[in-house]
């Protein structure tokens, strides 16, 4: 899964596990994330959509345009298997 897919379903994760919208700008802990929000996040990617990314990604890069480039670019974690 790569793209505007990725973007869509790591889109609806941050949005339901965050209650509120998300833009490229949204800072995943300005917007109220915390580090047991993050761990939800990366364990739903994962159940639904097998992306195995490790929680220091989304710690590492917090705003979703850095997250999901990440994601998009770094090999393996956004594979499903």
């Amino acid at each position: 899964m790569t793209g505007e897919e990725l973007r869509s379903a790591v889109r609806t994760v941050w949005e339901e596990v965050i209650g509120a919208g998300v833009d490229d700008d949204t800072d995943f802990f300005d917007a109220g994330g915390t580090s047991f929000a993050a761990l939800r996040i990366v364990a739903t990617l994962n159940s639904r959509h097998a992306i195995a990314v490790p929680v220091k990604v989304l710690f590492e890069a917090s705003r979703f345009a850095d997250f999901t480039a990440a994601l998009d670019h770094e090999p393996g974690l956004a594979r499903q298997t």
